[in-house]
């Protein structure tokens, strides 16, 4: 290997190739940026003669197959992503750069061993049409990268009217001398004393093996190259073949790089996603699931042995190499084995997209994976199993067998758990000593209202209540407990009680009695509310809660008087007050917002979380379930004409439709 460091214009008219197995180009905006910063700042400070800025090594390896006569073409094993990058940055500025060559940019019907087909230009880049970045990734990074570029020279040029030529300037030196022979084959460096950006230049020479050798042993074990681009090397590599199947087999490793790319993109959606894992996702690429899948296939199907564990960040990988290996020792050809992986990748993808595009199975298999939430190697276990009687049985047999066998059984509460002077029964689980078994009954119910609720195709979404806190909301207000709530909280509570009574309610004696009572300690000021208090506020703040916990019994009595009130309106006792039937889904913060209201003010406090949340895509407010929106917006008695209070036939029509769902599933 030869080993030193090489100006950036040494790399001028020099042909790079970026093979298939490779990483693609994923620079975000930030790394971009960042290295834009860097050279910046660099030729900033007035660099003293002979330092220079350096970049990360660039490690090759001659492709003979591409390299002819007067051109020598290198395949990039590392530091594709800055030579990509840098490539763009020279093209912005009009300067004399390399050639680069993906690929993954060949076009069908195209000859991958023909160097012109894959090269990139700048300008064609700058022509790509929405089409064909849907069709590679690669370019949609790039000309995010080139937009970046653009946007911040024109940030800069308010500040440096120069700057164009200043970084012009830092990539390559006007006093920049060419030598005899390319760098790569001499010792000499004329322009050791420039101050300019350099490349660490790793060459290696394949000896009879390819660059895909290299690519694994430079990275394995060293770099962050994932299990995936090593399992991803093994199938599209191509100089393993006979040089006269070599144009044969690109075009193969080109369709099945693409293939890749669908999946890898379709595996980017989130309600696809979070149908299939549930849980934090640890890898860095999506479709690791895919192959972790295939490889625990692989290992128990052909009784494969590694050293390693499968929590080893190269376990999958492994078992791929070793598949391989052993397939190719009872005379298998390589074409044929990667075939064979190719298909097993292609058909466990594939039973994944099914259950996403049908909307029952998209529910029943994200309803089952949520409720497990397991480590991800007891995950793989149970997807296997899952696919294996998904094949094994026809749709409504996989369908009722995923019901009633495995999420009744998670959702079926226990019924010893209820004391001896309880009635084991659906309608008595209550909030607290139950509230885990509801939990997982008003999931279960809330995605079952949202499956059979076929009229837009809605989807659950799973990843909303991955990623929060569930938490179980009395829709009818339960009461305040004395001893966790402060004096400013209860004051907030007695206004808004205030703000719900009507005056036909103020018409009753005892209820006008307490409301008046509790006025002259709980209705606060204006500037008793505020934040900026004055300190007369806060004095008079201080006497009225004094006043209060001076007599906290008598105004407590007061208080009982005004939930007695809006219970007995909504025909609810304490007994009830803490069932099933009057439990909501929701998430925790949900929870906090809707405080202590009645139903009608809850469900404006839904709404306007609701609408924030669909107004800012997801980052703010919050999902809320289709079940609990049947709750709220009192659609289990339509023609109500009090849409206050969450009343007794609401209840009792909430219970019989949790009730009918339980048994579903667990009968």
């Amino acid at each position: 290997m030869k080993l030193k460091l090489t100006h950036l214009g040494d790399l001028t008219g020099m042909h790079f190739n970026i093979p298939y197995y490779q990483r693609g180009y994923r620079w975000e905006a930030k790394q971009v940026l960042d290295l834009l910063d860097d050279l910046f700042e660099f030729q900033r400070n007035v660099p003293k003669e002979g330092q220079f800025y350096c970049l990360q090594p660039l490690v090759a390896c001659r492709n003979g197959n591409l390299s002819q006569e007067g051109r020598t073409v290198f395949d990039v094993i590392d530091g594709q992503q800055r030579l990509t990058t840098l490539f763009l940055l020279m093209g912005y500025l009009r300067m004399p750069a390399f050639e680069l060559r993906y690929e993954r940019a060949v076009g069908k019907g195209e000859d991958p061993c023909v160097w012109e087909n894959g090269m990139l230009a700048y300008e064609g880049l700058k022509q790509l049409s929405d089409e064909d970045m849907a069709g590679n990734p690669d370019y949609f990074y790039m000309k995010q990268a080139m937009a970046c570029i653009e946007g911040w020279f024109l940030e800069k040029e308010k500040n440096y009217p120069r700057i164009q030529r200043m970084m012009e300037d830092v990539l390559l030196r006007p006093g920049y001398l060419n030598g005899e022979c390319p760098f790569y084959e001499s010792d000499e460096d004329p322009n050791a004393s420039q101050s300019d950006v350099r490349f660490i230049w790793y060459e290696d020479e394949p000896a009879g093996g390819s660059s895909i050798d290299t690519f694994k042993r430079l990275n394995y074990g060293k770099t962050p190259l994932t299990a995936t681009e090593l399992i991803k090397a093994l199938l599209f590599q191509c100089d393993v073949y006979a040089p006269e199947r070599q144009a044969e087999m690109k075009q193969v490793a080109f369709r099945m790089s693409t293939e890749w790319d669908a999946m890898e993109k379709a595996l980017q959606d989130d309600f696809m996603w979070s149908m299939l894992f549930p849980q934090k996702y640890e890898k860095p690429s999506r479709i690791d699931l895919v192959l972790s899948f295939v490889a625990r296939e692989l290992k128990e199907q052909h009784h494969i042995e590694v050293k390693a564990s499968e929590a080893d960040r190269d376990y999958d990988y492994l078992v791929f190499n070793k598949h391989i290996e052993q397939e190719r020792q009872k005379g298998c050809p390589y074409e044929e084995v990667v075939k064979e992986l190719w298909a097993n990748v292609q058909d466990t993808y594939a039973v994944f997209r099914s259950w996403f595009e049908d909307r029952t199975l998209y529910h029943l298999t994200g309803l089952y994976l949520t409720l497990l939430r397991q480590g991800t190697e007891k995950h793989l276990q149970t997807l296997r199993t899952l696919v294996a009687e998904y094949k094994s049985r026809n749709r409504r047999a996989y369908i009722n067998w995923l019901k009633k066998e495995k999420i009744g059984a998670l959702i079926r509460f226990d019924e010893r758990k209820f004391g001896e002077s309880e009635e084991p029964s659906f309608e008595n689980l209550y909030y607290g000593k139950f509230s885990p078994e509801i939990v997982r009954i008003l999931l279960a119910y809330n995605v079952d209202v949202t499956m059979k609720h076929g009229q837009d195709r809605a989807y659950f979404p799973f990843k909303f209540y991955q990623a929060t806190t569930p938490s179980l909301e009395h829709i009818h207000p339960q009461h305040l407990q004395d001893a966790d709530i402060d004096f400013v909280t209860r004051c907030q509570w007695f206004k808004d009680k205030c703000a719900e009574l009507s005056d036909d309610d103020l018409k009753d004696e005892e209820l006008r009695a307490a409301v008046d009572g509790l006025r002259g300690v709980l209705h606060l000021t204006d500037e008793e509310e505020s934040d900026g208090k004055s300190d007369e506020a806060r004095k008079s703040l201080k006497e009225k809660e004094e006043r209060y916990r001076a007599n906290e019994y008598e105004y407590g009595q007061l208080l009982k008087v005004i939930d007695r009130h809006f219970d007995e309106l909504a025909g609810i006792d304490e007994k009830e007050l803490h069932s099933i039937s009057n439990l909501a889904l929701v998430d925790n913060l949900t929870n906090i917002c809707l405080g202590n209201g009645l139903l009608h003010t809850k469900r404006a406090i839904l709404q306007r979380i609701s609408d924030w949340y669909d107004r800012s895509n997801g980052e703010h407010g919050a999902c809320v379930y289709r079940g609990t929106w049947k709750v709220f917006r009192k659609e289990y008695v339509p023609k109500a004409t009090d849409t206050r209070f969450w009343t007794k036939e609401d209840r009792k029509n909430y219970l019989n439709d949790l009730k009918r769902t339980y048994d579903e599933y667990t009968k």
